[in-house]
């Protein structure tokens, strides 16, 4: 069909005595079948997500383009390897994360999208990363005494009576 999408022969007939009969021009259309996978045209990156934000979240939205030939429409799926916390929606290609992101379980989901045209063309190798973001989410911690050294009375004002101190390392 993308040659020629048609094609023209004029039929003619001719009996025993030699009597010959033109003129029926013919035309044999060549259907256009969808014979081109869809492309994936979302990006291999996902916006980076804060831990601790919730479970069933959209965390990407796979897009596809299938105009290179007709077009029945595009389907969308994960590719088998994909982190087993993830699905998504056929229709709109929506990722979803089923689990509330925690960055010191995982840092980050790999999946890659598979784009499916009504024909079964297949376009598979968008490779997708979601970085999870590390969030300072533990108090710090005091580290200074329990007790001030003591004081004379009628010491003065403005003196330095104890000094904190803190650790934030933990997260």
């Amino acid at each position: 069909h993308e040659t020629q999408n048609s094609y023209s022969f004029t039929v003619v007939a001719t009996d025993a005595a030699g009597n010959i009969s033109e003129g029926q021009v013919v035309t044999l259309p060549v259907n256009d079948l969808d014979e081109v996978a869809p492309g994936i045209t979302s990006g291999a990156t996902a916006t980076a997500i804060d831990e601790n934000t919730g479970a069933d979240q959209v965390i990407y939205t796979a897009t596809a383009d299938d105009s290179a030939d007709i077009s029945g429409g595009v389907t969308f799926s994960l590719a088998e390897g994909s982190d087993a916390e993830l699905s998504i929606d056929a229709a709109t290609g929506a990722v979803m994360l089923s689990t509330d992101p925690d960055h010191e379980t995982q840092d980050s989901y790999t999946f890659t999208v598979v784009a499916t045209d009504a024909a079964g063309n297949v376009s598979e190798g968008q490779a997708v990363t979601l970085s999870v973001n590390d969030l300072d989410e533990v108090a710090p911690g005091i580290t200074s005494g329990a007790t001030a050294a003591a004081i004379d009375e009628n010491s003065g004002a403005n003196q330095v009576i104890y000094t904190a101190t803190a650790d934030d390392s933990a997260d």
